[in-house]
């Protein structure tokens, strides 16, 4: 008998074995994932258990939306982490039923607006999605980087000092951003990572000029940062060169996820650094009233 409820009392443990059945087909390569990065992850974009759904078949988890809440985004507002159900249990209105259980603790907790990322090519997603009132708010592009496919694109032309620093100050850097960051790469979700970031810092005398983030666990970029001043004098490249070479040969490919596709000057970086498309997605917003 199926019962849908939320995941209060739930382990990332029990969460992840229903993970590996959900997304066993999924066009995204997971391999990566496992029971303490899926619990991380989950708790950078604002997990909360008790506006997040289940659905349990005879007590055992066969699908799920992680929900995360973030009052200080564009308006308060919920995102969909991931939604997961296992392939037998599909087209059964199992995925309407979590929504609708999540909406009504969404409106309980005053939240405004729910968010969720999706992969373009996965059209039945897109219109279910749409169907519950679900808009295209932004194109993402997703790439992914070889290091031995690393080009520098300028040659550094000024004189930089590079250094990591840690999360607690990154916010002087924060107005370098020509776009709002995707959830999954919002300031806020930096600052909720439980575990290690990479952030290194360009200095240019005593004027911060540039900014990368890197999560290992995940191996993502979450942010390159230059200030508009100091952008064509080979900044980014150095950045990335130094992040690299930090690197070194512990990982034989680096993501950068979710980069609107009009930020025509931090696509056209990527690509001449090396970066090769990986996906496109979808942000999706729901206006909840």
């Amino acid at each position: 008998m199926m019962e849908i409820r939320n995941l209060d009392g739930i382990t990332f443990t029990t969460i992840y074995e229903t993970f590996l059945e959900a997304f066993r087909d999924y066009a995204v390569d997971v391999n990566y994932m496992n029971t303490e990065r899926l619990g991380n992850r989950a708790i950078k974009n604002g997990y909360q258990s008790h506006v997040s759904a289940g659905a349990f078949e005879n007590g055992k988890l066969v699908g799920f939306t992680l929900v995360g809440i973030d009052r200080s985004f564009i308006k308060p507002a919920a995102f969909d982490i991931m939604t997961g159900i296992v392939k037998e249990f599909r087209g059964q209105g199992v995925a309407g039923k979590m929504f609708e259980l999540i909406k009504a603790g969404l409106l309980n907790e005053g939240i405004q607006q729910f968010y969720l990322e999706v992969l373009q090519e996965n059209e039945p997603a897109v219109k279910a999605y749409k169907k519950q009132g679900f808009e295209i708010e932004r194109y993402f592009n997703c790439y992914e980087l070889n290091p031995d496919d690393f080009v520098q694109v300028m040659k550094l032309n000024i004189p930089l000092s590079l250094k990591e620093i840690s999360k607690s100050e990154i916010e002087d850097f924060t107005t370098f951003a020509d776009f709002p960051p995707s959830w999954e790469n919002s300031f806020s979700s930096i600052q909720r990572i439980p575990d290690d970031l990479i952030i290194i810092a360009a200095n240019y005398t005593i004027k911060k000029v540039g900014l990368i983030i890197y999560y290992p666990a995940l191996n993502w970029i979450m942010n390159i940062l230059v200030d508009p001043v100091y952008r064509n004098m080979g900044v980014g490249s150095a950045l990335l060169e130094k992040l690299l070479g930090k690197l070194g040969n512990n990982t034989n490919a680096i993501r950068f996820l979710n980069i609107p596709d009009n930020d025509y000057m931090l696509n056209d970086f990527l690509i001449n650094s090396g970066f090769k498309s990986l996906t496109k997605q979808y942000e999706m917003v729901l206006e909840l009233k």
